[in-house]
């Protein structure tokens, strides 16, 4: 039986140079299209990175710091993102914004929409197949939230490889680093799952950050 998103959760360095791409050096970033509907998506779609989390885990931010220009509208208001965003990344590989989870004030259609929208998006629809990698952001200042735990969960009953990124990490005191990374990495961290405290204010592990989602994003040779 397919997994969905309603049952899972039921279940429960340095820094980078302004504007230099850290994930797709000298490719060129544009807009392909807005997805509002399950199922749409730009024709000869490329290998795909879906980018989920909670709304106001800094995604938009992230994403900007990763593709090196500001594709993604920062906002301080949670729940801006309201379709899914599809960015190509040169012939490379397409990247999507997906809409924030975990917003009270996001009403249940709207949350229904949403969760259809994703679930076509990472396990695909009969028109294109599913996402090839997701990085999931978790809001490093926290404790293990129950919606990035179903997220979590989703992704790894409906066998979507990922990549865990812990944000704001700038934000986390030393003193209390050691403690909250162990935390993060047992709720969320797999041998083939790692996670990364990273900040997009100061750059730290970023560049292994876009290594990862490279490699993630490289189609295996043929044997």
């Amino acid at each position: 039986m397919t997994t969905t998103l309603s049952s899972a959760r039921s279940r429960a360095a340095a820094r980078p140079a302004p504007g230099k791409a850290l994930l797709a050096p000298g490719a060129e970033v544009r807009l392909a299209m807005a997805v509002h509907r399950a199922g749409e998506r730009p024709k000869n779609a490329l290998p795909t990175l879906a980018v989920l989390g909670r709304s106001n885990v800094g995604k938009s931010s992230l994403l900007n710091a990763l593709l090196g220009a500001k594709v993604a509208k920062v906002s301080q208001t949670p729940g801006r993102t309201q379709a899914l965003y599809w960015y190509r990344v040169g012939d490379r590989f397409d990247v999507v914004d997906c809409p924030g989870y975990g917003y009270a004030k996001t009403g249940r259609e709207k949350r229904e929409s949403f969760e259809g929208l994703i679930e076509s998006l990472l396990l695909g629809t009969s028109e294109g197949a599913g996402a090839a990698a997701a990085l999931l952001l978790v809001d490093s200042r926290l404790e293990p939230q129950n919606s990035d735990l179903s997220m979590s969960l989703f992704l790894r009953e409906s066998s979507v490889p990922s990549l865990v990124a812990a944000t704001k990490w700038d934000a986390v005191k030393p003193s209390q680093r050691v403690r909250q990374l162990r935390t993060l990495a047992a709720a969320f961290a797999a041998p083939d799952r790692p996670l990364l405290p990273v900040s997009s204010e100061t750059g730290e592990n970023l560049p292994e950050l876009a290594r990862l989602l490279r490699a993630a994003l490289t189609p295996s040779p043929k044997e």
